[in-house]
């Protein structure tokens, strides 16, 4: 929703004013921005890249670490159901399916659980892509985090803490 309200805000932004690259009737310049949009395939890099940074975070029982960007998953995924409504219903199907798992296995620090439910996300997610005519992409875990930090930071996570930053995967 804020994802939304964010290119909302920008777009008026950039509509009242002369950009030289913008011309057009108000329509026209709407088209222009909706036409330079990222794509599912920009928005899957990031996606990606944050679901190895939650395994590791994960595995290191940086759960705090965990919720963030598992939560930063479902944002970047909001901006694909924006700009790519015909595969909206399929994220969110994933969403609920394979990140509410990871989600409660998070908030309730079950390092076991995440591996098992982690491993069930790559298999729906790579067989998405098979059902949707790009089977030649499979998820695999990078052998790294994508994210320079440090995964281990010795902190303790109340479970209402990580409630709070996943929440929305919880209902």
């Amino acid at each position: 929703m804020f994802v939304g309200m964010g290119l909302l805000v920008g777009a008026t932004v950039i509509l009242a004013q002369d950009a030289p690259w913008l011309k057009g009737t108000t329509d026209e310049k709407l088209k222009t921005l909706a036409a330079i949009q990222p794509g599912l395939g920009t928005v899957m890099i990031e996606y990606s890249n944050r679901a190895g940074n939650v395994y590791y975070a994960a595995q290191a029982g940086n759960w705090g670490l965990a919720a963030y960007q598992l939560n930063e998953m479902t944002e970047i995924q909001e901006v694909a159901e924006n700009t790519r409504p015909a595969r909206a219903k399929a994220l969110q199907t994933f969403e609920k399916s394979a990140l509410s798992p990871l989600a409660k296995d998070i908030v309730n620090q079950d390092a076991t659980a995440f591996r098992i439910d982690f491993d069930k996300m790559v298999v729906q997610c790579n067989g998405c892509h098979r059902a949707n005519g790009y089977g030649f992409i499979v998820y695999k875990l990078p052998d790294r985090p994508a994210m320079p930090a440090k995964m281990d930071v010795g902190m303790k996570f109340a479970k209402a803490d990580l409630e709070k930053l996943v929440g929305d995967l919880l209902k």
